[in-house]
């Protein structure tokens, strides 16, 4: 029976046993089965999950069976040794991959390169021995911090080659720079040659079966070069055609057999050419924003400015961006879209900012922006939610984290970097490019900066830096117009409009008011009336006018009463008892308030506000809010401390709507007057400018009540940048349409040059402030990955001399190839070398004796010199040696002001042949144009460098007659040049040995050496034969003038032509003396690493201190109170010597001669090593640094604020002053704490630990009103 007839039986019987069924009925949904479904219990679940899924099984399943089982391939045929069927080979592991460069749109290989996969090492590396962002995670303790130990992350833009060059330093590379011989093998695979045709496709074939083992896809880079150098590389490789047919493959025809003929030459062309920085125009509208952005992370209630709309979009696109715009211009929004984006992403941004105050504000400000969102602040003192999305922290602890690779940096995609104007700071500038050069490469920069005239120089730094686009939008426009008045006596004169207009009106108008004020009171003081302190009667300047003019910045008399006693002699030139109440009053009255009036003395703040003591702008209502704020914020102060006289005194300041803010405040005092200011309950601000650095605290007016101030070294008027960024605080964005600032004038005219250029000048542009320290040369020798020199040549410092390398390295390859071709010697080998080595003595001589000028004149020995008329020699752009005689003034700029000589010339100019006598006669007449015929003379500046004899020829000449161009004089003057020229083969060159030092004598020794040796080449007949054949040296000269142009640019490539290396090998040979870095292995000793840890600036003499164990014979007490000398910089009143402060106990003393001891010795190292110190270094000393030490250790002791203010102040000091030095002590308390641990000083670790409990209390460490 067939198949298809079974079937059929069996279906005929199947429909015949239905049919007999009775029961079968059609399906009802509600008809009920007779078996009862149960739902399983909790426990039977619990079974079945333990059953299946936790119960381990001793046998696979089938799936997996299948998977991990193969079956033998067994030969039926053979029997014997049927067990090696079952063996098998592991898959092999490929260690190298290959890496493609690709060029044009069309993606061409043009080069390729066999790297060690570093990816198989990243996963097991840890932080001690790895810089990749993939390497194992510390503890969750270090996460933050990292610790000391741990190496960074690796720094953008910085390739780091080590590991690899490690991994393949001992592997053989053929002629293709593939790998072909493994490490302890003779010799390697065999490749075919290029005519195995059919090798070369059978290689293909497997190659693209197997693409995955041998190309890095993700790791290929596309270089996208311009069309002509793209067509040109497709012209040199003849095989294109055949590349183009296999393009879609991974890997071309012949690329592991025989590489291209295009080398990577066009990859790097291209590379060098690329342009890292954008400049964005904001001349239109982005219409279709909502397109380009469909999804934005974050939303306003008002329009966005274009500025911020190409800000968001490039942010969306993955770029970093450097916003400069006016204050209260809307930067911030770019900020907060950036924190919303890390929100949606799930990744974490990073808030910088200058200085701890604002770092708290701007903590409130984001807290209340972003609803549910966890933002996060660190500072010395304070970590709020340290696993929060935003942290915000000042950009000195965002250093500390990169050098010690902490592991919250990996989660980072932005980091924000607010007031990056700052980075002008001379002390702090340096934080700003370390941390941009050490940010690792997956991070996002954004820059706001006030408007700064070189925002492309300095965003093309860091893009090239780190290797990334980075665009400038850079707006000038101010959302609020600005109008300048100047008050003069009792009324304002507009000086400059809002269209930054300067009305010549309104200035004349405030001159005129002032002299005739002053002439109708000259008239009524009378002819004799004495005017006072440091004026003679009748003189209406005053006779010590000098320093009032600095105090307050106007031409004039001195200010020596200060600002409120109502002195009003003639000579006096600042404000009265009744000038801030006229003011006032007058803005009052005109709807001008608030005002925020800058001052900047912190004594003149309080003395101007206490002229305002009859005047209340508080309604019962707002005084009553004022009243209750100030209850409520001091609530957290112990009760004594709530009656601080200083507490009381701003209190009733508050209540009547005037406040002062300055450093000298108690920080929760300035934080109280700064949240009622943005509350709108003041209404008059006495500030110094530290309010205007990054606080949004906008207002209606600005008044300076000086243009000029004291920066720590002298008085002058304010950098135009910093006018800017004080008076862009007035106009509130939609509520004013005009913002005013009030520039105050109150007896003298104000000087119109000084005040147009300080209203009206060009911002200051940013500046490199790099310098080195021993805690950045030590973190960087113990990464030993990163160098010292890598550092600094990416500095901002050497930003224009990184940016010319890539035409440099071009030049130097054009100059090598003419060379070859242009200066090519035909004269005989023997020849070559004698001419070879003259010219090489000639340049030496030439190179010593300008080393020797410019080292006099570092010495001031060359002013000795050139103070008579002295008859020189020199070289000038023509390469003409002539005469000159010296004036005796040497010019800031390495130039001396000589008399020069017009005359004619006969007889050319001969090589690189330097002037001097004693070479002979016939080396003078031969290589020298004749000196005859003086025509004339002009006044001109030499410079230095071009001095090539000084001869002990002094001219009895009447000098002021031939600056004042008198014919009689020239005459004179021409007669003695002429006798002297003809006689110039027999000149003598000024003993050097009587204007020497020790700096000088080893370059004069020299000098003389070459000299001999020029002499000895001279008196062989054979060099002055071949020299006499001009042809040969000019050969020789100009092909050694090429070679030298090469070297010269070869070394200004090099890393010997940092500015800044020479200061490193100083400090190196500092830190090596004191056993800081090993002379021999130059690794961080454990000194080093002691030192690494201390980060206030004093790292080697608290270093020292720890290692001499002198701390540990003092309480904790003790201690704290003599590291204060590290933290308070105890500068004395202006011109007055700092008063003497006996300690209060001989232990203290003791500690107190220790330090300075330390301080000494190492200071006389530094002089020894020619170290640059900085002023805190060289006054160490001199300032009474340990002014507070007394008043520290009454507190670490226990006493209250109040009863130290009154007891132990010995230093006068302010309360905000104390508390700041306090708080930063509890820094270094806990960095000596770290240091004890590295050297396992239990005892010294418990007592830092008492010393943070012992200060760490009451008013100076209470919470900030922000938290």
């Amino acid at each position: 029976m067939s198949n298809k007839q079974n079937v059929e039986v069996l279906l005929k019987e199947i429909r015949k046993l239905d049919d007999d069924d009775d029961t079968h009925l059609p399906l009802d949904p509600n008809l009920k089965t007779k078996f009862q479904f149960t739902d399983p219990s909790r426990s039977e679940i619990d079974d079945q999950i333990r059953s299946r899924y936790l119960t381990p099984r001793n046998e696979l399943t089938w799936d997996l069976l299948d998977e991990f089982q193969n079956v033998p391939d067994v030969d039926t045929h053979i029997t014997k040794h049927f067990y090696r069927s079952l063996l098998y080979l592991p898959p092999l592991a490929d260690r190298t991959c290959i890496r493609f460069k690709r060029q044009g749109i069309e993606g061409s290989i043009v080069s390729y390169d066999e790297q060690f996969d570093i990816s198989l090492l990243e996963s097991s590396m840890s932080a001690s021995n790895s810089l990749s962002v993939k390497r194992k995670f510390t503890s969750k303790s270090q996460a933050l911090r990292g610790t000391s130990t741990n190496l960074p992350f690796q720094p953008g833009g910085i390739m780091s080659s080590h590991v690899l060059q490690d991994a393949t330093k001992y592997l053989h590379r053929d002629s293709h720079g593939l790998f072909d011989i493994p490490q302890g093998f003779k010799r390697g695979l065999k490749l075919p040659l290029e005519d195995d045709q059919q090798d070369d496709e059978l290689k293909i074939e497997q190659l693209n079966d197997h693409p995955d083992e041998r190309v890095d896809n993700e790791n290929s880079e596309i270089v996208v070069d311009d069309e002509n150098d793209e067509q040109s590389l497709f012209e040199s490789n003849d095989k294109s055609s055949e590349l183009d047919d296999v393009i879609s493959r991974i890997i071309p025809p012949g690329s592991i057999v025989r590489p291209s003929s295009v080398t990577s030459a066009g990859t790097t062309h291209s590379k060098r050419n690329k342009e890292w920085t954008h400049m964005i125009r904001l001349d239109h509208k982005i219409e279709n924003f909502d397109e380009l952005v469909p999804n934005p992370a974050r939303t306003w209630p008002f329009k966005l400015d274009v500025f911020q709309q190409e800000a968001i979009y490039h942010l969306e696109q993955g770029d970093s961006v450097f916003v400069a715009a006016h204050t209260s211009a809307g930067k911030t929004v770019v900020a907060e879209y950036a924190i919303a984006m890390a929100q949606r992403n799930m990744t974490k941004v990073i808030y910088t900012s200058p200085i701890k105050a604002l770092s708290n504000q701007k903590f409130r400000d984001f807290k209340e922006s972003f609803d549910g969102m966890e933002v996060g602040v660190i500072t010395g003192d304070v970590q709020i939610n340290s696993d929060a999305n935003c942290l915000i922290m000042t950009t000195e602890i965002l250093r500390s984290m990169l050098y010690r690779g902490a592991d919250v940096l990996r989660d980072v995609e932005f980091v924000v970097f607010d007031e990056v104007h700052y980075v002008n700071d001379v002390d702090r500038g340096v934080v700003w490019e370390e941390v941009i050069i050490m940010l690792p490469p997956h991070i996002k920069m954004i820059l706001l900066s006030a408007t700064v005239p070189n925002t492309y120089e300095f965003a093309s730094w860091i893009g090239r830096t780190k290797q990334k686009d980075i665009y400038v939008i850079s707006t000038p426009k101010r959302p609020v117009p600005l109008e300048i008045d100047i008050w003069a006596r009792d009324r304002p004169f507009k000086v400059i409009d809002s269209n930054r207009k300067f009305l010549e009106k309104g200035f004349s108008g405030h001159v005129g008011k002032l002299t005739l004020s002053k002439a109708s009171k000259k008239e009524e003081s009378g002819k004799g009336e004495r005017g006072g302190r440091g004026g003679r009667g009748g003189r209406g300047r005053g006779s010590r006018g000098g320093r009032g003019s600095e105090t307050n910045g106007f031409r004039g008399g001195g200010n020596r009463s200060g600002g409120s006693n109502g002195n009003r002699r003639s000579g006096y030139d600042g404000p009265t008892r009744n000038t801030w109440p006229t003011l006032i009053n007058y803005l009052r009255k005109h709807d001008l308030l608030p005002a925020v009036i800058f001052v900047f003395s912190k004594r003149k703040c309080e003395e101007y506000a206490d002229t305002l003591s009859g005047i209340n702008f508080c309604s019962s209502k707002e005084a009553s809010e004022v009243h209750m704020f100030i209850d409520k914020a001091v609530s957290r102060l112990k009760r004594e401390d709530r009656e601080l006289p200083q507490i009381l005194k701003i209190r009733e300041m508050l209540e009547r709507g005037i406040a002062v803010h300055h450093g000298g405040l108690l920080p929760i005092v300035k934080e109280v007057v700064e949240i009622l200011f943005s509350k709108s309950l003041i209404r008059v601000l006495f500030a110094t400018e530290t309010f205007a650095m990054g606080l949004n605290l906008p207002t209606r007016t600005v008044v300076f009540s000086s243009l000029r101030k004291h920066d720590g070294t002298d008085f002058r008027y304010l950098l135009p940048g910093e006018f800017t960024q004080m008076s862009g605080r007035a106009g509130r964005r939609g509520i004013d349409t005009l913002g005013t600032v009030m520039v105050m004038s109150y007896n003298m005219p104000l000087d119109r040059v000084s005040f147009k250029e300080t209203t009206m000048g060009t911002p200051t542009k940013l500046s490199s402030q790099f310098r080195l320290t021993y805690t950045m040369i030590l973190n960087l020798l113990r990464i030993e990955a990163l160098k010292v020199e890598d550092m600094i040549k990416r500095s901002f410092s050497e930003n224009s001399a990184q940016a010319m390398l890539p035409e440099t390295q071009l030049e130097v390859v054009k100059s090598e190839k003419e060379l070859e071709e242009k200066y090519k010697v035909t004269i005989d080998a023997d020849e070559y070398a004698v001419l070879k080595k003259f010219y090489e003595s000639m340049e030496a001589y030439r190179d010593t004796y300008r080393e020797l000028i410019e080292e006099e004149d570092a010495s001031r020995l060359l002013k000795s010199l050139f103070q008579t008329t002295r008859l020189i020699v020199y070289r000038d752009a023509d390469g003409y040696s002539g005469p000159a005689v010296t004036t005796s003034l040497i010019n800031n700029d390495s130039t001396v002001t000589c008399f020069g000589v017009n005359m004619r010339k006969k007889g050319k100019q001969s090589f690189n042949m330097a002037f001097n006598p004693k070479f002979g006669h016939k080396y003078i007449t031969d290589y020298f144009a004749q000196w005859k015929d003086v025509k004339s003379y002009r006044t001109e500046n030499i410079s230095l460098d071009s001095i090539e004899y000084v001869s002990s020829i002094k001219l009895d000449v009447n000098k002021n007659g031939l600056l004042r161009k008198r014919h009689d004089a020239f005459e004179d003057f021409r007669k003695q040049l002429d006798y002297h020229f003809e006689k110039r083969s027999s000149w003598s060159e000024v003993n050097w040995k009587k204007h020497m030092n020790a700096s000088v004598l080893e370059l004069i020794t020299d000098h003389e050496m070459q000299e001999r040796e020029i002499i000895h080449q001279l008196e062989d007949p054979h060099v002055v034969s071949l020299l006499e054949q001009r042809s040969k040296y000019d050969q020789v000269f100009r092909r050694m003038n090429a070679v030298k142009k090469i070297e010269s640019m070869k070394l200004s490539m090099s890393e010997e032509n940092l500015k800044l290396l020479p200061e490193y090998q100083q400090r190196l040979g500092v830190l090596k003396e004191l056993g800081y870095v090993d002379i021999e292995q130059m690794t961080v000793s454990l000194k080093g690493r002691v030192a690494c840890e201390i980060n206030c600036g004093w790292e080697l003499v608290i270093t020292e201190l720890l290692f001499t164990n002198f701390l540990g014979d003092f309480s904790s007490e003790e201690i704290v109170a003599l590291l204060s000398c590290f933290v308070y910089e105890g500068r004395g009143k202006k011109n007055e010597e700092p008063a003497e402060i006996s300690l209060s106990t001989p232990r203290l003393e003791r500690g107190k001669n220790k330090i300075c001891a330390i301080v000494s010795r190492l200071t006389d190292i530094y002089v020894q090593k020619k170290i640059t110190m900085t002023s805190e270094e060289e006054t160490f000393l001199e300032n009474n640094r340990f002014g507070l030490v007394n008043t520290v250790y009454e507190w670490s002791r226990g006493q209250s604020f109040k009863d130290i203010m009154v007891n132990s102040n010995d230093a006068d000091e302010s309360e905000g002053t104390i508390v700041r030095v306090i708080t930063f002590l509890d820094e270094i308390c806990r960095q000596v704490k770290n240091a004890a641990l590295i050297i396992g000083d239990s005892d010294l670790h418990m007592k830092m630990t008492d010393a943070q409990e012992g200060i760490k209390r009451d008013i100076v460490f209470c919470a900030s009103l922000y938290l």
